[in-house]
């Protein structure tokens, strides 16, 4: 008995032994650790006179801006901001912008960016709208009122506060964080609100032209009365469609087609209810375009509809148009930096062929591959030739995709210029900040809703009010928090577009970024490293020579 208890001892000391053994081996293993947020921004890039770089005290000691925001996301959904930063003029004078910059970057810690135009930031208005929860506490597809709107300056915020209007709620979670006032009271702002902002880059390169809009049936075409037309761009995201009817050239004011973005029709079953088609109830003239940040706005494109009154006309996107009869790019030539990327996109004809199905290839994916979505990517030197094929006919069209010359600088790659130590003006004693306006924070009176009327057959869409239902269907709760941070998981969005059914086309547009590797701290503790030895030692001597033996006894 007794030596069955020392056996029982031993193997409970050889188990504890063990035990400290692994946990000693696990401490000796390398510790990572993510560095931390830089509290540095720099300014560089062509466009400006002087690279500068500011410590969050400097940036403090700077006269700070504060100012309540409107702002509606993709999803869209209305919101308040409050901020208080310094001012994007007076920082980007600093560095000592130039006559000719024309883009603005901004690089966060994270990875992501926002690429602006000089123009659309420094140039045009913006504003904080008090009535843009007006008509609707929330739904962005609802337009508030413009009346009493305050003209606001961009800031980069120190601190601030998502979804409050009150001071007392700002803090500097995400500083520095770029905010910016709102065009018109139905533009789309908040998923430019960059997080983090450590690097702004001024170009003199000038931007790209957003692609022209398009709508499904060809201009010029009879219709019956009450054939809706529906409008689309190449993405159907941040490159939104202003268009009118009445004739005018429309603007950033003229009401807008594509209120919901496209990465998050997965996740909405009243898509068709946010992004209504325009009914043609007489002869219709559609003038549009596309306005979104970072580049110009697109060409206007006018389409015409004669309306039928005799009732002869058939709608023709219920009209079967055959075998394709051939196929266009909407690009010819591509020149663009390695790790680019480019959509091109194909227009099979006629527009209903019975078979839309194409094929994407590439002569060469050492200079540029292309997705089954048209989506290029430019990899390295050299000419490559991108060919599109209707699976019914085999008719193709192509595209010349040129990418850098060998030694040519690479996406990203900046022209240094001179450096130079800035003077930062002492704190004031008492700093003006402007006076914050507040809006109302009590909720509008509910509106009855108006009973459903048919349209009057003189009334244009673009005078019509959008028949949207005043609640909101309330999507799953971990889509409508994606849609208010304005980043959804790109595994998510192509798994629910997957599940839908068969008959329906899905594209989910994957929006890649630069990312910047975060470095890694490395430790080691030495007194681990002898402990582990010890326990060896031990178990392999005297505790394993013991724990033999008795084993033997058995």
């Amino acid at each position: 008995m007794q030596v069955s208890n020392r056996k029982f001892l031993w193997n409970i000391l050889i188990v504890l032994l063990s035990l400290l053994l692994l946990a000693s081996l696990f401490n000796c293993m390398p510790t990572f650790a993510i560095a931390e947020t830089s509290d540095v921004l720099e300014i560089t890039g062509d466009g400006v006179a002087n690279h500068i770089t500011l410590n969050l005290a400097e940036l403090s000691a700077m006269k700070q801006y504060e100012h309540v925001y409107s702002t509606i996301n993709t999803w869209p959904s209305k919101r308040w901001y409050v901020a208080k930063g310094v001012n994007l003029r007076e920082l980007l004078a600093l560095a000592g912008i130039k006559d000719d910059a024309k883009q603005i970057k901004f690089i966060s810690n994270d990875g992501y960016d926002v690429t602006l135009t000089v123009k659309e930031l420094l140039e045009d208005k913006r504003y904080y709208f008090p009535g843009l929860k007006d008509n609707h506490s929330s739904d962005g597809s609802i337009p508030g009122s413009s009346e009493g709107a305050v003209e606001v300056e961009p800031v980069l915020a120190l601190v601030s506060a998502e979804g409050s209007d009150n001071p007392d709620d700002m803090n500097d979670r995400d500083a520095l964080l770029l905010v910016m006032g709102q065009r018109a009271v139905t533009e789309q702002t908040n998923n430019l609100f960059l997080k983090y902002v450590s690097r702004i880059e001024v170009l003199t390169v000038a931007p790209e032209k957003w692609d022209s809009p398009k709508a499904n049936i060809p201009s010029g075409m009879v219709v019956p009365v009450g054939t809706e037309i529906t409008l689309s761009n190449k993405n159907n995201n941040e490159d939104k469609i202003y268009y009118t009817t009445d004739g005018s050239t429309p603007t950033v004011n003229s009401p807008m087609f594509n209120w919901s973005a496209s990465r998050w029709w997965p996740l909405r079953d009243d898509v068709e209810g946010v992004n209504q088609p325009i009914k043609v109830e007489k002869d219709t003239v559609i003038k549009m375009k596309t306005i979104g940040p970072g580049k110009e706005d697109s060409d206007v494109v006018t389409f015409t509809f004669t309306a039928d009154l005799t009732g002869k006309a058939v709608d023709p996107t219920k009209v079967p148009g055959g075998p394709p009869t051939g196929v266009t790019l909407d690009r010819s030539t591509i020149d663009r930096p390695v790790g680019s990327t480019f959509k091109l996109e194909a227009n099979v004809a006629p527009f209903n062929a019975t078979d839309q199905d194409v094929i994407w290839s590439s002569s060469d994916t050492s200079v540029a591959t292309v997705d089954n979505h048209g989506l290029v990517t430019v990899i390295g030197p050299g000419t490559a030739v991108i060919t599109v094929t209707t699976v019914a006919g085999n008719h193709t069209a192509t595209c010349i995709v040129n990418g850098p010359d060998e030694g040519e600088s690479v996406q990203g790659e900046l022209p240094i210029v001179g450096t130079q130590e800035v003077q930062i003006p002492e704190p004031p004693v008492a700093p003006s900040v402007l006076e914050i306006e507040h809006p109302d924070p009590a909720e509008p009176e509910p509106v009855e809703p108006e009973k459903e009327v048919e349209p009057d057959i003189d009334l244009t869409a673009s005078e019509r009010m959008p028949e949207t239902s005043d609640k909101l269907p309330v999507p799953e709760s971990r889509g409508q928090y994606l849609a208010e941070k304005e980043d959804l998981d790109n595994k998510f969005a192509i798994d629910a577009a997957l599940e839908q059914p068969s008959s329906q086309v899905w594209e989910v547009s994957q929006i890649s970024t630069d990312t910047v590797p975060l470095p890694l701290q490395e430790t080691q503790n030495l007194m681990d490293v002898y402990a582990a030895g010890t326990f060896l030692l031990l178990l392999f001597s005297g505790a394993g020579k013991r724990y033999a033996e008795y084993v033997k006894e058995r």
